[in-house]
């Protein structure tokens, strides 16, 4: 059993990174939050941060060969949890947008189109939008309008 769950630390280990250079490339791309929607973020992070620490406080309190494995893998898995994106988040900052896991800067969106009090645009062909208060996009028409004048959808909500 120790030999599998040594098995399994690469791998845990890589997920966390992938999770942290997603994250650095999202905030980069980003750059500072104007208006975000992470919906149920404590909801997420409860059901799947809590069950992992429980089992971790045990596993530390049980002691044994095996507690020290899987208090990592334990450890690993809730951190990667906390910080991975949810599927459904949306974030526009000062230099891009972020829908999920997928994050672009103004001047690298297909098209885009203020409405209402969102910024749609299109992501792999398929439009979305993320949270955009109509206070900020004075300021955010401008810097699209300088970085990527061209994409701007002729649609109108």
């Amino acid at each position: 059993m120790a030999g599998l769950l040594t098995l399994a630390l690469p791998w845990f280990v890589a997920a966390l990174v992938a999770v942290l250079v997603a994250r650095a490339r999202a905030t980069s791309a980003v750059g500072e939050t104007i208006a975000s929607d992470r919906p149920q973020l404590a909801l997420r992070r409860w059901v799947l941060i809590v069950p992992q620490t429980a089992a971790l406080l045990l596993a530390l309190t049980l002691g044994g060969e095996l507690s020290v494995a899987t208090a990592e893998l334990l450890a690993l898995g809730a951190l990667v949890a906390w910080l991975s994106p949810g599927f459904h988040d949306a974030v526009c900052g000062s230099t891009g947008v972020q829908r999920g896991w997928h994050a672009r800067r103004f001047e690298d969106l297909e098209e885009w189109r203020l409405a209402g009090d969102h910024l749609r645009f299109r992501l792999f062909g398929e439009w979305t939008s993320v949270p955009l208060p109509v206070e900020d996009q004075v300021r955010v028409r401008e810097v699209l309008a300088r970085v990527n004048p061209k994409r701007e959808s002729v649609f109108q909500d």
